[in-house]
């Protein structure tokens, strides 16, 4: 069924989003927070905050989004 496949995923990110330190938690969901101009915008802010180049923000936010994935597909094959 694809709604319980949907929700398998969900539950999966959140474990895996809870399994990160709080700051790359706070660091990936505000890099994809937002559309078109407001998500440019929230990523030089963050950058910013972070007084990181805006490369090395989207170097972290790859690496944070590759660990996610693993996690999610390692979730998912337990279940």
């Amino acid at each position: 069924d694809e709604r319980e496949e949907t929700e398998s995923k969900l539950r999966c990110l959140n474990h895996c989003l809870q399994e990160l330190p709080p700051e790359n938690r706070e660091i990936i969901l505000q890099y994809y927070q937002g559309e078109k101009r407001d998500k440019i915008e929230n990523r030089q802010r963050l950058a910013e905050r972070l007084g990181i180049p805006q490369n090395a923000l989207r170097s972290r936010a790859v690496r944070l989004r590759e660990k996610l994935e693993e996690c999610i597909l390692g979730c998912l094959k337990k279940k």
